[in-house]
């Protein structure tokens, strides 16, 4: 059933994804880019709350992917995953009902107080095609020419979380 829902979010996110895309070059997190080393997160932030193997069963982010081992530094709200060997990423930040969270994509700020109309304005006219009149839901906005992308989550018509997403 799981594998039934993932696939068909994938191909509507597919056919979206025709109409808008995001540039992973223009996302940061607190004045980090949204690829970082894990250097740079610890100088950053300091030592994680937890830190795990995400122990992921496929995506880019999936051990068995690569012959290294990835790792989650986790900071409750805001995790980074990534190894030694590649860089880490802003895997997910979890915006809802904290206005102290922000995403900076370009010049724009996402936080929890970005509403739908805000989304389409940055990110194409492609998620008033995907949402129409409902007020919540998810959907992955791609990279350009590239299988992985973010997912953006809204409830009650406002962004509650963002995640990084590649396929299985």
């Amino acid at each position: 059933m799981k594998k039934a829902y993932l696939t068909i979010l994938l191909i509507i996110s597919v056919q979206l994804s025709f109409s808008q895309s995001v540039d992973f070059d223009l996302i940061k997190y607190n004045g980090l880019n949204f690829d970082c080393s894990k250097t740079e997160i610890l100088e950053k932030f300091g030592q994680p709350t937890k830190t795990y193997d995400p122990n992921y069963e496929c995506g880019f982010l999936s051990t068995d992917s690569l012959d290294s081992e990835y790792l989650t530094l986790d900071y409750g709200k805001i995790k980074f995953t990534g190894n030694e060997k590649e860089l880490f990423v802003l895997e997910q930040v979890d915006l809802e009902n904290d206005t102290s969270i922000f995403i900076k994509y370009g010049n724009e700020n996402l936080t929890c107080n970005t509403d739908l109309s805000k989304l389409i304005e940055i990110f194409g006219d492609g998620l008033s095609k995907h949402f129409g009149n409902k007020i919540d839901g998810a959907i992955v906005i791609f990279q350009k020419d590239a299988d992985d992308g973010i997912r953006l989550t809204l409830k009650n018509g406002k962004l509650v979380h963002f995640e990084y997403w590649s396929p299985c």
